[in-house]
This record gives structure tokens, C-alpha cells and sequence, in this order.
């Protein structure tokens, strides 16, 4: 090496050195002189640094001075950080140079060839080139270099924010791997913060870390951002910033409403899509991305029931991807099934069942895919909910098929469908069968892994309105009570779906006997119904209709009267009251007119509930089943004593078909027939109607029916007295509604008669649901 080279170098190495003084004025202009002079040196003077003078050649030492130099020019910038593309290359010569004296090397190192001042290059070229890439190619996440840098750059205050920008992404990544989403936004804040003073956005705002009214400021202060600066090409410098802070509002979004605190959960889902769109991303991925965070979005306003929000949101996502992406594959399939579910939940089924078959004429286009095949398992799940909404029983059944076809028997998608196939045979009144198939559906729903055991609950629930058909009460309660507890854990006291469960509750404590308590309960569900769906909702028309029935049972017939009414008016509101589903309030509202003596109406609504059943070919369920022994008691009441007995031989039928000769429905029935027989002074058949209702709930309740023996004692005196025939139907009137009361539980306390003591005996107009 040459004085003048030595000396130079020296004075290079101590200008760098300077470099680490924070408080040394002009230590860059100095270094970055010196460096040039350097630079400019092997330029210019390579073929004399680098030949001795023995043996002097022309192409190694120029070449080699070129190569240093472009190397050595750009040190000064490439220690700034901000390079631009070019200084990617300059690197490359002196490595094409480091690489080709190595190989001649390896070659000729048994040969003469190689002389001192080709090792002497050689060594030079190494230094250089470590040193040029190292501050060229060494990524600004290597902490490291970040803190060579910040040393380096000390007096810069933008380029110690860019080296803090991704200081403070590394302090992000770990909290959001440790699933600690507030720091993981602390973080994510600050990295974005000194990213754009790094470019040249101000931003003196106070960082916010995620407090409610943090989250609504940072939403504006984004949106005004967004206005203010809108230089893409310096945002995208920045841009993995917008993406940490999308991905950590995503983070408290998803655990809020995780946590079903949907409000906080729309506010931070809001704040990450603004940061996600806030620049171009110039990416395919975070153009679908952002069809994602729309859905999400959507999905908190379906779950805070705003579902012309939702819907906005959903067509949003959609748009986006078709504008954005512009390919018709399964993630866009899935955009038209987020969109259907809502529809759905609007009562929207046509449109719903629209896009749900748009979206599985794409997924068939590779139906052999285990996500589409998954995915189409899906939508056929929930078309067949659709049409069980819509009482399209035998549809739904085709598409409960389907998704078990498409799903293995391991799989929620086919726990789900069978607990459909089971709802929907006890809509069709075959009782046994769903209690059969409901049983399937609970132990696989308990196989499944990492469950919330939410959807066991619901099949309890299902399992226990079967079985109260079956007149299996005490496992009815049994299942009922199992479901609670589920479900108190997972959503309170006080949550819609506890409601559905306190509702069947109660018409199983009505069943009992423990008609306060059943009262109390029916007026918390539509206490909790109200406070939570508004006061008209679809659900609680369902329950209006199962507390008239209590309170006529009570003789509080006003009062039965007006539920009952309420339940019509709201129902009809909601649906037309021709579908089989409305056939049970139906029941009901004819119930309590005939109770009022309000006759015309109520067998009015009788016939409607069988004309309904009849169009949807259910000519046996257990609505129309009932219905005609609603119109057996009203011609009773009218003195058709003929077509009185035709209309309760026809229930008896189907009741014997439906729920089985040994059933509580089935013994009233039994027992209207009888007092009818008994009019008629048919007392022998009387007497066989009055012991098999008799006989049936002996088996059922504790308490022997007094009344009813009364029935049988008088019967026989009726017999041999005929004379008083007349004097023992009216002691006997007196006694129907106390013997209705304890027929069906068994309770031998007196109750107070009323107005309407001398009414029939109906069985209970309604199924709970």
C-alpha cells in the first residue's frame, strides 16, 4: 500500500470514527470528503496504487479502482437510509471483482502467476465490499445495525425516526404474538408515528392506545390524515406501518366481539379498516383484505341487529372485490353467503336463497377442493334453514341430504344438518323419529373438539320439546334444565337465548301444576324479549300465546283474551298467517274465543288451521289434530251432538296416531268425547272414554283425579236414575274445570269457579317452540 493511500485511508477511518460523536459539528461533510477523495483516488490513480514497480499491469488495477470507487462513492448516502434504487447496484462490480480474483486464486494457487499486488487487491476488494453491503443490503429490522445507525445518524432527526419506525415494529410483533392487543396498538401507533416523520407528515397528536374515546379520535384523526396527505408513492414507504395497525385493531376487534361486545368491537373493526385503506398497498392480498374487514364490519351490525347496516356493508365488500380483484372464485362465494346470512336473518329468503345458489354455482366449479366442498356443505345447511322458515319442510329436508352427503360424519357442518332433520320431524309431528335422530345429533355435537358446547344446549332444547310431545316430562326437564346451565355460562341470565329456554320452562311448570311460577317466567321472556328485539318482535308472539293459554287455565279470561290478541296482531306483522308455523298461534286465538263464547271466531280459525295443514299436505299433524277437537267442543257447546262426535272421533284418530293412546293430549280428548257421550245418554261408551282418560293420567300424574272418579260414580247413577239425568249434568258442569285443571297435574287444591266454569275441555292449543 502506498503512502498516500495509507495516509488517506487513516484520515477516512478516523472521519468515521468521528461519526459516533453526537455533538461533533460538520462530522458528515468531513467524512463523507474524505470518503470521495478516496473514491476519486482509486478512480482515477488505480493503475499507479495498484502495480509495484517491477511489474506494472494496465486492466486489474484500473478495473479495480473503478469497481472501489462506485463502491466507496456511495458510503456517505448508504449509512442515510433513504437510498434510492441504484444504490442497490453499486455494490455489484467490486463483488464481481472480489468473486473473479478468488476464483484465479483457488486456480493458479500452485502457479507463479499470483504476485503481491493481487492479494493486495483481493484484500482491498473484501474490506470494501463488506463494508458497502453491510450498510447496503443488512435489513433495518436487524437490531443491530438499527442501533450502529441511530448512533451514525444521531443528529438526523428523520432518519432516526425511520430506525425507530421498525424499532417499534419489532416491539409490535411480539405483543401481538403474545396476543397483548392494546400494546400491540401502542406499538403499532408509535411505529406508524415515526414512519411519517421519517417522510415528512407531521403528527404532534398524542398517541392513543385504544380507550373508547381514543378509538373514535383516531378514526377522525385517520380520516384527516388521509385528506391532508395523499401521496401514495411516500405513503407506501410506510405502508407495513398501516398494515401493523390493521392487524392490531383487528386483534381487539375479533377478542370484543369474541367477548360478544359487539359496540367496541364495531369501533376498533372501523379504525382497522380505515388504517388498511389508508394508502395502496399495491398488493392483491390486502385488496381482498379489505372485502374481509367490510364483512367484518357488517357482521357486528347484524349482531346489534342494524341489518340495513349490515347489508350496506356486505354489498360494500362485494363491490370491492368484483372492482378490486375482478376473478369469480370462493372467496367472492363466500362474500354472496355473508350477504345471503343476513338476508336470511331479515327475513329475506327469496334473496337469501338467490345468492346462496350464486354462491354454490361457483364452489362447484371445483367442488372436489376441501373448502368448497366445505363451503357448499355450508350454504346447503343453511338453505335448509331457509325453507324450515318458510315451513318448506320437504324442501328443507332435500337440502339437509345434501349437506350430509357433502359432509363427513366427524364435522359440525353434519351435527348441524342432523339436528335440522331432527327439528324438522317434530314439525311434521313424528315425534319418535326426531327424538331418535336428536339423540345422533347431541353425540356428535359432544365430539367435537373445542366446543362452546352452545350448540348442545340448543340440541337439549330440541331434545326437550320432543319429549314434552311424547309426554316424557321428567326427561323433558331434564334435557331443558341441562341446556340452561350451558347456556347461562356462555350468555347470562338475561340474554335472548336464555329467554328460549325460560319459555319452555314455563309451559313446563304449566304442566305441573305450578301455574305462579310458570306465570312468573312467561313474563320474564317477554320482559327479556322486549329489552333486547324491541317491543314487537318475532318471538313473542309465541309467547303471548303460551301465557293465554295459562291464563285461561286461570280464568282470567280478559286477560287470555288480550295476550291472545296480541299474539295474532304481532305475528302478522312479521309473515302472513298462512304458513304451517302460525298454525299453533292459530290454535290458540280459536281456544280463547271459544272460552269467551266467542264461537263463529274461533271455529272460524279452527277450519283455517286445517285448510293451512291440508295445503301443505300435513293432513295428520298435531295441529289439525287439535283443531278438530277445538271444533268438537264448539259444536258441543251448540248442541251438534252428531257432528260434535264425528270431529272428536277424528282428533282421537290422530291423536292415537300421533302422540300414541297413552298420552296426556290424547286423554282429553278422551274425556270431551265422554261428557259428550254422556249427553247423549250413551253411557256405556261414556263410561269406556272417561276410564281410558282416566287410566292414561293415573300413569302420568301422582294425585288420583277426583273429579274424574266423580265422573264415573255419577255415570252409574245416571244409569239407574234416569229421571235425574238432568239434575247430575249440571253438578257435574260445575266440576269440568276443576277436573281440567287437575286432569294434567295432579294438584288436589280447590280453585275458585268463574263465569266460564260450565266451558269444555281443551288440551293445550299450543307446542312450545
Amino acid at each position: 500500500m502506498k503512502r498516500y493511500e495509507k495516509i488517506l485511508t487513516i484520515v477516512v477511518v478516523v472521519f468515521s470514527g468521528l461519526q459516533l460523536l453526537p455533538n461533533f459539528a460538520g462530522r458528515l461533510g468531513f467524512f463523507t470528503l474524505t470518503t470521495w477523495l478516496l473514491a476519486l483516488s482509486y478512480l482515477i490513480g488505480g493503475y499507479w496504487l495498484f502495480n509495484s514497480k517491477d511489474n506494472r499491469e494496465y486492466f486489474l488495477p484500473i478495473v479495480s479502482g473503478v469497481a472501489f470507487a462506485v463502491s466507496i462513492v456511495a458510503i456517505p448516502f448508504i449509512t442515510r437510509l433513504r437510498l434510492e434504487d441504484f444504490y442497490y447496484f453499486l455494490p455489484v462490480p467490486n463483488g464481481l471483482l472480489c468473486i473473479g480474483l478468488t476464483a484465479y486464486l483457488i486456480v493458479n494457487r500452485k502457479t507463479e502467476n499470483i504476485t503481491p499486488s493481487i492479494k493486495n487487491i483481493l484484500k482491498r476488494s473484501v474490506i470494501i465490499l463488506g463494508i458497502s453491503s453491510f450498510f447496503t443490503y443488512t435489513p433495518a429490522s436487524f437490531k443491530p445495525f438499527r442501533e450502529i445507525l441511530m448512533v451514525i445518524n444521531s443528529d438526523s432527526e428523520y432518519l432516526v425516526n425511520n430506525l425507530l419506525m421498525f424499532e417499534y415494529g419489532e416491539e409490535y410483533e411480539n405483543a401481538l404474538e403474545n396476543n397483548d392487543c392494546d400494546k400491540a396498538i401502542e406499538f403499532a401507533l408509535k411505529s406508524n408515528k415515526s414512519g411519517k416523520i421519517w417522510i415528512g407528515i407531521q403528527d404532534n397528536e398524542e398517541q392513543r392506545t385504544g380507550r373508547k374515546s381514543g378509538i373514535i379520535d383516531t378514526v377522525t384523526q385517520k380520516e384527516g390524515e388521509a385528506k391532508e396527505f395523499t401521496n401514495q408513492d411516500e405513503l407506501y414507504q410506510i405502508s407495513a406501518t398501516y398494515i401493523n395497525l390493521y392487524k392490531a385493531y383487528k386483534c381487539k376487534a375479533d377478542g370484543k366481539y369474541d367477548d360478544r361486545e359487539f359496540s367496541e368491537a364495531l369501533l376498533n373493526y372501523r379504525i382497522a379498516h380505515k388504517y388498511l385503506t389508508a394508502c395502496d398497498h399495491r398488493s392483491k392480498y390486502w385488496n381482498e383484505e379489505a372485502s374481509r374487514s367490510l364483512s367484518n364490519i357488517a357482521f357486528c351490525h347484524e349482531a346489534l341487529n342494524k341489518y340495513t347496516l349490515a347489508d350496506s356493508f356486505h354489498v360494500e365488500a362485494i363491490y370491492n372485490y368484483r372492482k378490486t380483484i375482478g376473478t369469480t372464485d370462493k372467496t367472492l362465494a363466500k362474500l354472496y353467503s355473508n350477504l345471503a346470512s343476513c338476508l336470511s336473518e331479515e327475513r329475506q329468503f327469496e334473496y337469501s336463497n338467490k345468492l346462496f345458489s350464486a354462491a354454490n354455482a361457483i364452489l362447484k366449479t371445483d367442488s372436489s377442493n376441501n373448502d368448497n366442498r366445505k363451503d357448499l356443505s355450508t350454504n346447503y345447511k343453511n338453505l335448509a334453514k331457509n325453507h324450515m322458515q318458510q315451513d318448506s319442510l320437504q324442501e328443507a329436508l332435500f337440502f339437509i341430504t345434501k349437506t350430509m352427503s357433502l359432509s363427513k360424519n366427524t364435522e359440525m357442518n353434519f351435527c348441524s344438518a342432523t339436528l335440522y332433520h331432527g327439528i324438522c320431524l317434530y314439525r311434521l309431528s313424528e315425534y319418535t323419529k326426531a327424538d331418535s335422530v336428536l339423540k345422533i345429533c347431541l353425540q356428535c355435537y359432544e365430539s367435537q373438539p373445542k366446543n362452546d358446547r352452545q350448540n348442545i344446549a340448543e340440541c337439549n332444547l330440541a331434545l326437550s320439546q320432543v319429549n314434552i310431545a311424547l309426554a316424557k316430562y321428567d326427561e323433558a326437564k331434564k334435557y331443558l334444565q341441562y341446556g340452561m346451565q350451558i347456556t347461562t355460562k356462555n350468555f347470562g341470565y338475561n340474554s335472548v337465548r336464555y329467554a328460549n329456554y325460560l319459555k319452555v320452562l314455563a309451559y313446563l311448570n304449566k304442566i305441573f301444576g305450578e301455574y305462579i311460577t310458570s306465570e312468573k317466567q312467561y313474563n320474564e321472556v317477554v320482559e327479556i324479549y322486549s329489552r333486547e328485539l324491541g317491543r314487537r318482535n318475532d318471538k313473542l308472539p309465541q309467547v303471548f300465546s303460551g301465557l293465554a293459554d295459562l291464563e285461561i287455565t286461570l280464568s282470567e279470561l280478559d286477560a287470555a283474551k288480550a295476550h291472545s290478541d296480541s299474539s295474532i296482531s304481532i305475528a302478522s306483522s312479521f309473515l302472513p298467517l298462512i304458513y304451517t308455523s302460525s298454525t299453533e298461534l292459530l290454535n290458540g286465538s280459536a281456544y280463547a274465543d271459544y272460552c269467551l263464547g266467542l264461537h263463529k271466531q274461533a271455529d272460524n280459525t279452527y277450519r283455517k288451521v286445517i285448510r293451512i295443514n291440508n295445503n301443505y299436505n300435513l293432513n295428520s299433524s298435531a295441529t289439525t289434530a287439535i283443531a278438530f277437537n277445538g271444533l268438537g267442543l264448539i259444536e258441543t257447546a251448540k248442541g251438534n251432538h252428531k257432528i260434535a262426535d264425528s270431529l272428536f272421533q277424528k282428533s282421537i284418530k290422530l291423536h292415537e296416531k300421533i302422540f300414541s293412546d297413552n298420552n296426556p293430549l290424547t286423554a282429553i280428548v278422551y274425556l270431551n268425547h265422554g261428557v259428550l257421550c254422556i249427553q247423549e245418554e250413551r253411557f256405556a261408551e261414556a263410561e269406556e272414554k272417561l276410564n281410558k282418560s282416566l287410566k292414561i293420567n293415573k300413569r302420568f300424574f301422582k294425585k288420583i283425579m277426583i273429579f274424574l272418579l266423580m265422573y264415573l260414580l255419577r255415570l252409574e247413577t245416571l244409569q239407574k236414575r234416569k229421571g235425574k239425568i238432568r239434575l247430575r249434568m249440571t253438578i257435574i258442569k260445575k266440576h269440568w274445570k276443576f277436573t281440567r285443571t287437575n286432569s294434567m297435574t295432579g294438584i288436589g287444591k280447590s280453585w275458585q269457579h268463574k263465569k266460564n266454569s260450565s266451558r269444555g275441555f281443551a288440551q293445550p292449543a299450543r307446542k312450545p317452540q
